[in-house]
């Protein structure tokens, strides 16, 4: 059992180091990649151009690193209501980051560097890239609700609450930073609103795994 458990607590901290190390990458790129510009670009055309790789890298690596964490909540729920379908849409929405990091976006007018309109022009892999996008968001939501239901049925309310509204909330107050600081509010929001969530549930089934494996 303490096996079993320290294996699921290391299969969980997937989660919380995964979106911090995600979000760090991505804002340092979006800082230091010539061309471009917080205020109008969309974060996934960041695996466009010569350096493309290293978006395309941190993108596979936080969806395996969401995959491995969708086993550690598999293991950690067991049974009971959401302990088939959280863990199954967890992994579905770091598949969606897996593929969307093995393709690459359509370059869009000055980026990457020199990019002209006659340049610009859609691709079944930037298509793809984007369909992915709009995947592990609709995976996500539907976690949420689940991971909510989980825990009300648990009767823990406000846990409950936290997580099914969760993602609206952090969405709408993230686009509200965005729109102080100047930048893309909808990209900002987009960026961290997945990871602050991921992050969070991976950090509260840690402790409740810690929980059960002091009282046990």
């Amino acid at each position: 059992m303490e096996k079993q458990s320290a294996r699921t607590r290391a299969l969980l901290a997937c989660g919380v180091v995964g979106g911090p190390l995600y979000v760090t990458v991505t804002l340092v790129e979006a800082l230091t990649r010539d061309g471009f510009d917080l205020r109008t670009h969309r974060f996934s055309w960041l695996t466009t151009g010569e350096l493309g790789w290293i978006h395309q890298s941190a993108m596979v690596l936080v969806g395996v690193l969401s995959v491995l964490l969708a086993i550690g909540v598999r293991q950690r729920l067991q049974t009971g209501r959401g302990a088939v379908w959280a863990p199954r849409l967890l992994a579905l929405f770091g598949v969606a980051y897996v593929v969307g990091g093995l393709l690459r976006a359509d370059p869009v007018v000055g980026f990457p560097p020199g990019t002209t309109p006659d340049m610009v022009h859609s691709t079944w892999h930037g298509e793809l890239q984007n369909a992915s996008r709009s995947l592990s968001t609709l995976c996500l939501v539907a976690a949420s609700l689940v991971v909510a239901a989980r825990f009300a049925a648990e009767g823990r309310r406000i846990r409950a609450w936290l997580f099914g509204a969760g993602i609206p909330a952090v969405f709408a107050v993230l686009t509200a930073v965005g729109l102080a600081i100047g930048g893309n509010p909808v990209a900002l929001a987009f960026l961290m609103t997945p990871w602050v969530w991921v992050t969070a549930l991976a950090m509260v089934l840690v402790r409740l795994d810690e929980s059960r494996l002091v009282a046990g």
